[in-house]
């Protein structure tokens, strides 16, 4: 890890600039308009999501520091599992930031254009989205409204394949060292049927090593992979997929360890 970054996460003083970066795209009206205009319809009428155990959502325990939701990720397409989720949780809140979800997201998602919905400039990051290196993961712990969503198996988690569903991938532990750095509650989430999004898909490690050239992480190859030349769009489609989200028990690791 690089020097400047190990004595920035051993600082209990944050530098207001590196806020100010990882908010410097952020647009709250934007967010807004695509939680009511487009995310709320999708939901209702395509994924039909269910959510377990949320009647009431999880307030810090930490006045200071978010609280740390993770989960599984899978898709084989785009992250629709982590939209849907950062959407509905967003809904339930009255559209309020005070306990609604910020998402680490893939650096791959902001650094390509091909990765971004319709060409839309810094789209991820309009929405709320954070790259997800281990210096804004530290940043994002000090953010005084939203809590903090991270998917530890990234990239390798959406698009393990289908063949290996339900199968969690090698992941980070950063999760782990925050949650007791910043004496915060981590919250896992469920999610099924997030592998039905675009089922029968695999990878090809040989595939994906040209589709990389270009910025895309992962090319699926299943029913819909031809269809991609013909209409690059399709691949945001993803199927009807009865999305269900299940809160587990809240973990509370800093009263285990102070390591």
């Amino acid at each position: 890890m690089d020097t400047k970054i190990k004595k920035s996460l051993n600082n209990t003083e944050l530098d207001p600039s590196r806020l100010e970066e990882i908010n410097k795209h952020f647009d709250f009206d934007y967010l807004k308009s695509m939680a009511v205009n487009i995310l709320g319809p999708i939901d209702r009428y395509y994924f039909r999501s269910r959510f377990i155990n949320f009647e009431t959502i999880p307030e810090r325990n930490n006045p200071d520091s978010p609280v740390i939701y993770i989960s599984n990720h899978s898709g084989m397409t785009f992250p629709w599992d982590a939209i849907i989720f950062v959407g509905k949780i967003f809904q339930k809140n009255k559209m309020q930031l005070e306990n609604s979800l910020r998402a680490l997201t893939a650096p791959a998602l902001s650094a390509s254009r091909y990765m971004q919905p319709y060409f839309v400039d810094d789209f991820w990051r309009r929405v709320g989205g954070v790259d997800a290196t281990l210096e804004n993961f530290d940043t994002m712990m000090n953010l005084k409204d939203s809590n903090v969503l991270i998917y530890p198996e990234g990239i390798a988690g959406i698009g393990k394949g289908f063949d290996k569903k339900y199968q969690l991938q090698q992941f980070s532990s950063s999760f782990i060292r925050m949650a007791i750095k910043y004496k915060t509650d981590i919250v896992p989430v469920s999610v099924v049927n997030g592998e039905y999004i675009n089922p029968y898909s695999y990878r090809n490690d040989e595939l994906n090593k040209l589709v990389n050239k270009i910025g895309i992480p992962f090319l699926p190859v299943g029913p819909i992979t031809p269809l991609v030349a013909v209409q690059p769009w399709i691949y945001y489609f993803g199927m009807p997929s009865k999305l269900t989200y299940y809160r587990g028990n809240t973990i509370k690791l800093y009263v285990m360890t102070d390591k």
